[in-house]
């Protein structure tokens, strides 16, 4: 409902509050083609493009990156909106780091306390697909999003029903398999492993590769039309100035040091620079 009142905002206004392109955290109105995934994980991404567009922004408490906002006589309420549901999927991260240390036989705190500092710094994005040909993503140069990683510790998603999401199929012999992640309840929440906490866990977790494809039921309908598509993401973020190099519990002579040490935002940077193919 809310993110249907930012889609009828007309282009200007939306075009009033512009995420920069550039290495810093998204925030605002990204117009449909501005990022391209196929620079993050493809090796052959020439001339390839996205078919989406986006809204990001934090909580208002993080003042380093400030997010920008529609008017509150354009789209009332709906500032406060998302950043409630911010904080509500901040909770729910917390749940799911502090079972994944548990599960890992980390201490208590060895993750939370790599990310969730306060103010809150965690990521919301609305992504929008309009509608589009079924020819378009048959010419192998089109895709809503190609398969990449996401840049936190770990990503909650939530989809509508019109499908297409699909995850890496690492038992598959193919490394092009994917697998399709149907929607099947309301308030059913997916969760990805992201860039940071793989990097942590020196790949003992490796980040989710995922793409945003035909749906199922239409990858072999010619002269159709793929039907429009909204889902949320919140990248759940490690502290800026935090070291998400390997932790010392995951380096061992069978599993050797596969990352240097940095910052969460030096590898935010690193990442969002090859989007946009800026300087990280």
């Amino acid at each position: 409902m809310q993110g249907k009142k930012f889609l009828s905002l007309t282009v200007a206004e939306k075009a009033a509050i512009p995420n920069e392109r550039n290495a810093d955290p998204q925030r605002g109105w990204s117009y449909d083609g501005s990022e391209n995934t196929s620079k993050l994980d493809m090796l052959e991404n020439d001339g390839l493009e996205d078919e989406k567009e986006h809204f990001d922004h934090s909580s208002a408490g993080d003042t380093q990156f400030p997010s920008k906002w529609p008017s509150e006589s354009s789209i009332p309420g709906y500032r406060q909106y998302m950043e409630n549901l911010l904080e509500k999927c901040h909770v729910v991260g917390r749940e799911v780091l502090q079972n994944l240390e548990q599960g890992l036989g980390l201490g208590q705190g060895e993750l939370l306390d790599r990310c969730c500092a306060s103010p809150i710094i965690d990521e919301l994005r609305m992504n929008y697909y309009a509608p589009i040909s079924t020819q378009k993503p048959d010419t192998g140069k089109y895709r809503r999003a190609w398969p990449h990683t996401d840049f936190g510790m770990i990503t909650l998603f939530f989809q509508d029903d019109a499908g297409g999401l699909e995850v890496q199929d690492r038992f598959s012999s193919k490394p092009d398999a994917f697998i399709p992640i149907l929607h099947e309840h309301p308030t059913e929440v997916n969760v990805y492993v992201s860039n940071s906490l793989e990097y942590m866990t020196n790949s003992y977790l490796k980040a989710g590769l995922h793409q945003v494809a035909s749906p199922v039921d239409m990858q072999d309908v010619v002269n159709g039309t793929l039907p429009e598509r909204q889902s949320i993401a919140c990248f759940i973020k490690p502290r800026r100035e935090v070291n998400v190099g390997p932790m010392k519990q995951f380096i061992t002579p069978e599993r050797p040091r596969a990352y240097e040490d940095l910052t969460g935002l030096e590898l935010h940077r690193v990442r969002v620079g090859k989007l946009y193919g800026v300087a990280g």
